[in-house]
């Protein structure tokens, strides 16, 4: 069995995605399976840089594999021997994987790009990994799309109006529950080559939208694109090229794709504006949104001291209102049992694994 890839992106801070991602790495160290873990870009503060509060931390066991910047790595309290060096680049170095020989805090940065999160993720492989987790954000979640499936966090921290939240978590879900092209990359050369499928790159503005819609004919029967939609460039094809799309399909290469077009609300709205023109939306791969988690907490900034103090939402009632609005499971993170968080967001998963060393 390879290993398999969880992502876990929030949809701000302080809404809980650290707690999730640490109970299911638990669950995996309670099965004897072998941990890796990453990051998209830079997580691992100890508090909040604006707040103050403090934040969860990642406490790695050894054995657990780290795929790692060099000063994550050098500077993170857990003990890391490297084992591999590799020539992915970031901000704070070249990635390197090591493996956990002293249980302690690490600091997470890795791979940005979904070509290296590839790479990273056969070399995890490649040494055993049973588990690899990915950890994210709404902001820098396109590389996601390598992942086997995705846990999202959200809460009162993102948006303390109850119904507001839900309607936006909804405006994500709608995206993870697309329709999956059942056509290939043979139907899609064959497509290219009668004229039936026009293969478009990123749509980023209005300019690169009206170009588009210029190359459709009257044989256009789909438009297959392989970059992202901005926002900009999203509007442009609704405002300009409804019409000319009606009655054709519209196929990204995944829903990731959808999800970096501005705000987290625009999706659902792009959607219904293609269904009531007549524009079916469908994605070349579909990533699982497997668990919702949602947190009441917010910080609330007091005028008196110039600081923040925790503040909370109702919990029954923001996990209600999300829970009624998505497909995907919603929990409490705090209110299950790891065992159970593990169970939601892995159900695939097998009874028992391999130790890590």
């Amino acid at each position: 069995m390879s290993a398999r890839v969880l992502g876990f992106c929030g949809t701000a801070k302080n809404t809980g995605k650290t707690t999730a991602m640490k109970a299911v790495m638990d669950a995996a160290y309670a099965k004897k399976l072998t941990v890796a873990l990453t990051s998209i870009g830079f997580d691992g503060e100890l508090a909040d840089h604006v707040t103050g509060l403090p934040k969860p931390r990642i406490h790695a066991l050894p054995g657990t594999v780290a795929a790692v910047a060099e000063r994550c790595a050098a500077e993170s309290g857990a003990g890391i021997e490297i084992l591999r060096r590799t020539d992915i680049e970031t901000a704070l170095g070249k990635v390197v994987i090591g493996k956990v020989r002293k249980a302690g805090l690490l600091l997470l940065a890795g791979p940005t790009k979904s070509a290296d999160i590839r790479r990273v993720r056969l070399m995890l492989e490649e040494m055993g990994c049973d588990l690899i987790l990915v950890d994210g954000a709404l902001n820098r979640v396109a590389p996601m799309v390598e992942a086997d499936g995705i846990v999202l966090a959200t809460g009162a921290s993102r948006e303390r109006d109850i119904a507001l939240l839900a309607r936006e978590t909804a405006g994500i879900g709608v995206v993870y529950d697309l329709p999956v092209w059942e056509g290939g990359p043979a139907a899609l050369a064959a497509g290219e080559r009668d004229g039936r499928i026009i293969r478009a790159g990123s749509i980023l503005d209005e300019e690169m939208a009206l170009a588009l819609l210029g190359r459709l004919t009257d044989r256009t029967e789909a438009v297959f694109l392989e970059g992202i939609i901005g926002e900009k460039g999203f509007a442009a094809l609704l405002d300009k090229g409804l019409e000319r799309l009606r009655g054709r399909r519209l196929i990204m290469l995944d829903p990731i794709k959808m999800l970096v077009s501005g705000s987290p609300g625009n999706p659902r709205r792009y959607l219904e504006r293609l269904a009531a023109g007549g524009v079916q939306l469908l994605v070349s791969r579909q990533v699982p949104l497997r668990l919702i988690t949602v947190n009441p907490f917010y910080p609330l900034y007091r005028v008196a001291t110039h600081d923040y103090e925790a503040a909370y939402v109702d919990k029954a009632e923001l996990r209600r209102a999300v829970a009624a609005a998505v497909k995907a499971p919603v929990i409490n993170v705090l209110e299950e049992s790891e065992e159970e968080i593990f169970a939601w967001a892995l159900p695939e998963w097998p009874n028992t694994g391999q130790a890590g060393a």
